[in-house]
């Protein structure tokens, strides 16, 4: 977990994951230099728990997740595991110990059917060695995670899709008519440009596809999807497409309005950029 001012979430994401965790379990978090009681937090949840490793560090979100994993010591990594969701009962362990009975797969793509938006719960689940094969996250603050994913499906390690009924809650405001109880439809200038900025980072129509089918629920939201794609893809050729794409329209993907904070806050709520399923 990397987390930074992250005081109204936090305690309640910390609960549900400790109860998770059980004998052999671990939790790694990266605080970049917290001003509001995380930091205070997470020591006193460190002391009482000899299975919590809090890290202080000032640096910004991709290099708060690589520290966590470097800093931990199990063959099972979970990442993009955040602190403004509380988990359900079993959700991480469940996936977690699918993979270590599974020795071929490399990465499970962990998405919650009944969560109100899984593009906020979602949670990775590496083979250490398939997290160090695919080079780990890039340093930067935002959309730190296509890049890895990106290298990870082209690594050649198994990835797979685990679909659990519900994965978390989350506990912190979104913006209106992003959520994916909504039809695909409604959401379709959301999904065009998230595509597009997916092209940009250099994901192939084919790779493209394979990330929604991570990422969708269902098959009728998983073909909604590869038809806006297709769509977007061929604007994005059409327009030849830049890295001022990546900056464009962030309010389409629920960025909150405003400056962004001068110093680097990795806390896990910026994931806006994944394909929403």
């Amino acid at each position: 977990m990397t987390v930074r001012n992250d005081i109204r979430t936090l305690a309640a994401s910390l609960d549900s994951i400790r109860s998770d965790l059980g004998a052999g379990g671990e939790l790694v978090i990266v605080d970049a230099l917290s001003n509001d009681g995380t930091r205070e937090l997470l020591e006193a949840t460190a002391r009482s728990d000899p299975r919590v490793t809090v890290v202080e560090r000032a640096c910004n979100r991709g290099i708060g997740r690589n520290l966590a994993v470097a800093t931990s010591r199990a063959p099972i990594v979970l990442s993009q595991v955040d602190s403004d969701n509380r988990y359900a009962p079993g959700a991480l362990s469940t996936v977690a110990a699918y993979v270590r009975d599974h020795a071929d797969v490399g990465l499970a793509f962990t998405v919650g059917a009944g969560d109100r938006d899984p593009s906020q719960t979602r949670f990775y689940v590496w083979r250490r060695e398939a997290f160090q094969r695919a080079g780990g996250y890039p340093d930067t603050q935002e959309r730190e995670d296509p890049p890895l994913l990106l290298r990870a499906l082209r690594a050649g390690f198994v990835v797979e899709r685990f679909l659990l009924p519900r994965i978390a809650d989350d506990l912190r405001p979104r913006t209106p008519g992003l959520a994916t109880v909504t039809s695909p439809w409604r959401r379709s200038t959301h999904t065009l440009w998230a595509a597009r900025k997916f092209r940009v980072m250099g994901f192939r129509y084919p790779e493209y596809v394979r990330l929604l089918w991570l990422t969708r629920r269902t098959a009728a939201r998983f073909g909604a999807g590869i038809v806006l794609g297709c769509i977007a893809y061929l604007q994005g050729w059409l327009h030849h497409d830049g890295q001022a794409v990546l900056e464009r329209d962030d309010h389409l993907v629920g960025k909150p309005a405003g400056n962004p904070a001068a110093t680097p806050e990795p806390g896990g709520s910026d994931r806006d950029d994944r394909p929403a399923g």
